[in-house]
Formats: structure tokens, C-alpha cells, sequence
């Protein structure tokens, strides 16, 4: 049994690292735009200031948690973004991050984030404390490139 649910998650992991940015379409019952694609989060909600501007999202991530990212100052289009964030992976297991995005206007009025940043969680810290070998995995594991769509 355990031996099929890890097939599905790796599956499931490699469909998500392969797909292209998810089209989603915009969210008429509040308004707030919202953001698809490999990205944290993978699908989320915009938290905005007062002024309507974006600082933020919030939703799941593919590492099966959420995520709650914060920029700086508002995003600003055709800017680099640089962001923070925290959440979780797997349910429970919390970390922090740090990057930025830069945010390209499309034809159709929509924006592409592309962007990048590292991500730790106490897992790796502790993996590397107590084997020094693990230090290279958990620093390729910690860098991440996203791509999404906000509509």
C-alpha cells in the first residue's frame, strides 16, 4: 500500500513539474485576482491594501500545504518583486522562504510571474546538523524557478 501511494505522489509530482502554467479564470464572486501555475502557491487568492494593489497570495502548494507569500511592497508590473514567505509542506511540516518575481504584462491583460527563491524548513537544518552529507541535496532542494499566470 505504501508502496503505491509513493508512485502516485512522485506521479503526481512529475505531471506538476512537467505542466505548463494552469489557465484559470477570474473570480466574479469578490473580484480579487487570482494566480495558477508551478509557483507558491500553485492556485491562490491575491491579498490586497486598501488601494486595490496586490501584496500578496495565499493557497495550496505542491508540497501538499499552504502557502503564504507577502511582497515587500506592492507588486509592480515589469519590476522585479522581491517577496517573503511562510507556510507548510505535507500538512504540518512548516517553512520560510525568500525570492522575488517579476511580473510581465501579456497581451491579454493578464500578467506572467516568473520568478525565483529558496525555501527552508527546520527538516533540512536538522538533516544537515546531524549529516553533513545531506547539505548539498538540501540546498538543491531549497532553490526553486516558478511560472504562473494571474488573471
Amino acid at each position: 500500500m505504501k508502496k503505491w501511494f509513493l508512485l502516485a505522489v512522485v506521479f503526481l509530482f512529475v505531471v506538476a513539474l512537467m505542466a505548463d502554467p494552469l489557465i484559470v479564470w477570474p473570480d466574479k464572486a469578490h473580484g480579487k485576482p487570482l494566480v495558477a501555475g508551478l509557483h507558491s502557491p500553485v492556485y491562490g487568492e491575491a491579498k490586497l491594501d486598501v488601494f486595490g494593489n496586490i501584496t500578496g497570495w495565499a493557497g495550496p502548494n505542491l508540497g501538499l500545504g499552504w502557502t503564504w507569500k507577502t511582497y515587500f511592497s506592492p507588486l509592480e508590473l515589469q519590476k522585479v518583486n522581491f517577496y517573503y514567505e511562510f507556510g507548510t509542506n505535507i500538512i504540518i511540516f512548516p517553512y520560510i522562504g525568500a525570492g522575488f518575481d517579476y511580473a510581465l504584462v501579456l497581451q491579454n491583460s493578464q500578467t506572467l510571474l516568473v520568478g525565483a527563491g529558496v525555501a527552508a524548513s527546520p527538516l533540512q537544518v536538522i538533516s544537515a546538523i546531524f549529516s553533513p552529507a545531506t547539505i548539498p541535496a538540501s540546498i538543491a532542494s531549497a532553490i526553486r524557478l516558478s511560472v504562473a499566470v494571474v488573471f
